[in-house]
């Protein structure tokens, strides 16, 4: 039975009760223990308990969802926890690399200007290649940039 089916039922039980149980008063207080007040009397029960088993079941329905509700709302809360620690993770990651990423161009300059210190006070000595230079020279023209800056500068 659908839902707005057993709430028509309730409905009618609850009706019927109110609309039994004061005849059966009546009639009880008129004739007495008759076998008219006494079945008027077991319907008022009947629908008394209709509505109550009736009631009884919506609330039990409306348990159960809100418990799958509450299930639901758990299970996205958690996955929102876990997806919100995920991006910290990767916001640490980012500026790890960050930081790593600034240290080593650092160091990557500090290197490049000592080297060019180096090849400047080699070029004051009137020498025309340092001998470490000279055994590595064609292999650094061919992958790298940064070497090549001396040409460059001398243009």
């Amino acid at each position: 039975m659908t839902v707005n089916g057993r709430r028509g039922l309730r409905l009618f039980f609850k009706f019927g009760l109110l609309v039994s149980l004061p005849l059966a008063g009546y009639l009880w207080g008129q004739t007495g223990a008759s076998p008219e007040a006494i079945a008027l009397g077991a319907v008022c029960v009947v629908m008394a308990l209709g509505a109550e088993g009736l009631a009884s079941t919506a609330e039990s329905h409306l348990s159960k969802l809100r418990a799958f509700a509450d299930a639901g709302e758990r299970g996205y809360t958690s996955e929102v926890t876990t997806k919100d620690e995920k991006i910290r993770q990767m916001d640490r990651i980012v500026e790890t690399l960050s930081n790593q990423n600034h240290d080593l161009r650092g160091k990557l300059v500090s290197i490049h200007g000592e080297v060019h210190r180096i090849q400047e006070e080699t070029a004051h000595l009137n020498l025309d290649t340092p001998a470490e230079e000279a055994s590595g020279q064609d292999a650094t023209e061919e992958g790298s940039d940064i070497t090549d800056l001396t040409s460059r500068r001398r243009r």
